[in-house]
């Protein structure tokens, strides 16, 4: 079982009865944790406009959305990070101002970032607060899974530790540790 499943699902989710919604697109809400626990997400602006945007694109034949979402994450960002299989929620934009496409969204817990990546020339990014972000996009739907992750901090339990066995002491394998308490090398 992925632990990453457990995780909160958050106000701005899809609602119920729509698990099965048809998906166009899908995109990716990365998340890192910043000294002093903060989190923070990713924009990068969109190669035609140059808006800010989630990374996100069409899926493959045979991709699951969760996958998609990892792979437009590396991409356009070259952002590697676990992502979470089960969408934190959905909106919907037009593409090219006519034609409507539904977004799966999934988090994805940042994990490294390469500076090698194929739209590396194509796109800026930036990291910033969860708030920020649900300012500078433009879909309400997509502000409000923003602002849904800066309320909730679905991190908290995707951040956690497996924890080791120290000789000489007894298990403590119930016990877990959530790296947003734990000092970063950022």
């Amino acid at each position: 079982m992925d632990p990453s499943d457990d995780l909160p699902e958050s106000n701005a989710k899809m609602p119920a009865g729509q698990s099965s919604r048809k998906v166009d697109q899908s995109g990716a809400i990365c998340c890192r944790v910043e000294k002093g626990g903060r989190v923070s997400v990713l924009l990068v602006t969109s190669r035609d406009s140059g808006r800010w945007v989630i990374p996100k694109g069409y899926l493959q034949k045979k991709e699951k959305p969760y996958r998609c979402a990892q792979r437009e994450a590396l991409e356009e960002a070259g952002v590697i990070g676990k992502v979470r299989k089960r969408p934190l929620g959905y909106y919907t934009y037009l593409k090219d101002n006519e034609t409507p496409l539904t977004v799966s969204v999934h988090l994805l817990r940042f994990k490294e970032e390469g500076d090698q990546f194929p739209e590396r020339t194509q796109r800026q990014k930036i990291w910033i607060a969860p708030a920020e972000a649900a300012e500078l996009v433009e879909e309400p739907e997509l502000q409000a899974l923003f602002r849904s992750v800066d309320t909730d901090n679905p991190l908290s339990s995707q951040d956690r530790l497996k924890p080791r066995r120290i000789a000489g002491r007894r298990s403590v394998a119930d016990v877990a540790v959530s790296l947003a308490t734990l000092p970063t090398s950022r």
